[in-house]
């Protein structure tokens, strides 16, 4: 005997094996960490290039200045 085909069942089946297989989208940046002293930088009125220079020297971090860049473009 042929079952009818559930549509709503099948959507419900799809759904969930895509949320299994999903990659999770969000990353902790490593810039988290520093987050407090990047935004006052920021505030004080250093560009972006003068705080990635801070990062390396000083704090001892090893990020592009692109990293830098889109990471004070959005918690900034």
């Amino acid at each position: 005997m042929i079952e009818k085909f559930d549509v709503q069942n099948e959507t419900v089946k799809a759904k969930q094996f895509t949320k299994a297989i999903r990659k999770p989208r969000f990353y902790r940046s490593r810039l988290d960490d520093y987050s407090d002293t990047l935004i006052a930088l920021h505030r004080a009125g250093n560009t972006t290039a003068q705080i990635h220079r801070f990062l390396v020297k000083q704090m001892k971090v090893n990020v592009a200045w692109s990293t830098v860049y889109r990471w004070v473009k959005k918690n900034g």
